[in-house]
């Protein structure tokens, strides 16, 4: 069963109370949610009021805290600073990864993302073959750098109206990558992965340079959704509530079709699988299919 991403966007007092998270709103309307079943939670207020111990509670249980700023874009993600024991162990492979195996797993992630733009436009009707080509065309670490070329194309062929920076698409999309970021964030730490270190982006500025690689075949789910739901334009209250949702919908992963929050484990365990053994080909990636829902099977 997939975990929930919770979206508080009206004033709210938090609080942990027998394991579960209790939100408050009004003087007599709790709700209470147990924290194992939390994947992700989203701040979109600042009329929030929380203890410094109930957020200890939350990164202890795993939970992935997002916070938004007054413009309502995530501005901050809380993520447990260390990993369990028994997890550890694979920071040591993750430094000691050779430069021919980082870019053989880029490529694949950048093929990846490609070919799911690629079905993105058809599943819009909006075919382009160019892209198929760029996604033949990876080399090992993408030293062509196709995946610039094929964003460019795919972007004027997905929207209509502005640009990917400016326009109707801007605010969405943002808000989508940032949720979607901070669930493998999330995830990522889980498995014991030293998230600042990437396997391509190496910004010393970025402390989830790992994250923004593995979220790269992701990214076209988000645009799928905004795409199908009519999602472009300002950021509602019920506009951010469905891009929460990313990590029910639907891809398939080896032929079966999973949640994207499945997705998600099964690239960070098939990453872990690939570091260990030197073998790229042991990544498992997400491909797209027609937007579903995991909770309506």
């Amino acid at each position: 069963m997939a975990r929930r991403t919770i979206c508080i966007q009206s004033p709210s007092k938090l609080s942990i109370r027998h394991n579960s998270l209790c939100i408050q709103q009004g003087s007599d309307k709790v709700a209470e949610i147990p924290l194992e079943e939390i994947w992700v939670l989203i701040l979109d207020t600042p009329q929030i009021s929380i203890t410094s111990a109930a957020l200890s509670r939350l990164i202890h249980a795993g939970v992935g805290t997002m916070t938004c700023g007054t413009d309502h874009l995530p501005n901050g993600l809380l993520l447990p600073l260390g990993a369990h024991s028994r997890h550890a162990a694979i920071v040591e492979q993750q430094l000691a990864m050779s430069l021919p195996l980082k870019k053989r797993l880029w490529q694949q992630l950048v093929v990846r993302k490609i070919e799911n733009q690629a079905k993105v436009l058809e599943l819009l009707g909006c075919k382009n073959l160019l892209l198929k080509q760029y996604a033949h065309a990876v080399q090992s670490g993408d030293r062509t750098n196709r995946e610039s070329v094929a964003a460019s194309t795919y972007f004027k062929n997905l929207i209509e109206c502005g640009n990917r920076r400016e326009g109707p698409y801007s605010a969405p999309l943002d808000y989508g990558y940032a949720v979607l970021r901070a669930g493998i964030g999330r995830e990522a730490v889980a498995h014991g992965w030293l998230v600042s270190r990437g396997i391509h982006h190496e910004s010393s500025l970025n402390a989830f340079n790992l994250v923004d690689d593995l979220i790269e075949p992701f990214r076209p789910v988000i645009d799928l959704l905004i795409c199908e739901k009519q999602l472009a334009g300002n950021l509602s209250s019920k506009t951010k509530a469905q891009l929460a949702s990313i990590f029910e919908v639907l891809v398939v992963v080896d032929g079966k079709k999973v949640s994207v929050q499945h997705a998600i484990e099964h690239e960070l365990n098939s990453l872990k699988a690939a570091v260990i053994n030197n073998d790229a080909s042991l990544l498992r990636l997400p491909a797209v299919i027609p937007i579903s829902f995991a909770h309506h099977e």
